[in-house]
C-alpha cells in the first residue's frame, strides 16, 4: 500500500472504500485461480518467464533436431533397396570367385559338406553356420556357403535374402 500511496494517496482512499474483497485476490470470496487477467500477454508472459530462464528450450530444440533426424533416416531406411556396401560387395564377389574352386556334397537339403582340397567344412544354411565359423562372424556367406547355395542353384536374389534376411526389419525397428 505505500507504493500505491507513493504514486497518488488518492488511490490507497479508494482502494480502502470499495472494500478488500474487490481488489485483493487474498480477501476475493471465490477461488484465487478463478481469477482472469484481461491482458493475455501479461498473462502469458507472467506464466512463462521463469521457464525461459529453465535449459527447457534447449533441451526442447535438441529433441526437435533429434525427432527429425530421426524421421529422415527413417524414410531413408523404408527407400533403401541395396542391401550391401561397396566393401561388402566385393567381399561377396571374391568369396563367390573362391567358392567356383570347391566341390560340394549334400547331405539334407540345409546341410552340405564342402570339401576344399584336403579340409572339408560343414555347412547349415538354415541357423547360418560354418564350420570354418567366418560365415558366423562376418554374417557374410563364406566361400563354402556360396558353394553350397550354388550346388542348390540358388540364385543371386536368393543369396541376398540369406544375407540380410532380418537386417532390414532391425534397421526400420532403429528408427521408430
Amino acid at each position: 500500500m505505500s507504493m500505491i500511496e507513493e504514486i497518488d494517496p488518492r488511490f490507497k482512499a479508494y482502494l480502502y472504500d470499495i472494500g478488500y474483497h474487490r481488489w485483493s485476490q487474498v480477501h476475493a470470496m471465490v477461488n484465487r485461480t478463478w481469477t482472469m487477467i484481461s491482458n493475455i500477454a501479461e498473462s502469458s508472459n507472467a506464466v512463462t518467464k521463469y521457464a525461459r530462464e529453465l535449459p527447457i528450450v534447449e533441451l526442447l530444440d535438441m529433441r526437435t533436431l533429434l525427432e527429425r533426424w530421426m524421421k529422415e533416416k527413417l524414410l531413408k531406411a523404408k527407400g533403401t533397396f541395396t542391401y550391401l556396401g561397396f566393401k561388402f560387395n566385393k567381399e561377396l564377389d571374391d568369396n563367390r570367385t573362391l567358392s567356383h574352386k570347391l566341390r560340394v556334397r549334400t547331405s539334407t537339403d540345409y546341410i552340405h559338406t564342402v570339401l576344399d582340397g584336403v579340409s572339408h567344412y560343414i555347412i547349415c544354411h538354415e541357423n547360418k553356420r560354418c564350420s570354418c565359423g567366418q560365415f558366423q562372424l562376418d554374417e557374410l556367406p563364406c566361400p563354402h556357403a556360396l558353394a553350397a547355395l550354388r550346388h542348390r542353384d540358388e540364385s543371386l536374389n536368393n543369396i541376398f535374402l540369406l544375407i540380410t534376411q532380418g537386417r532390414t526389419s532391425c534397421v526400420l525397428m532403429k528408427y521408430q
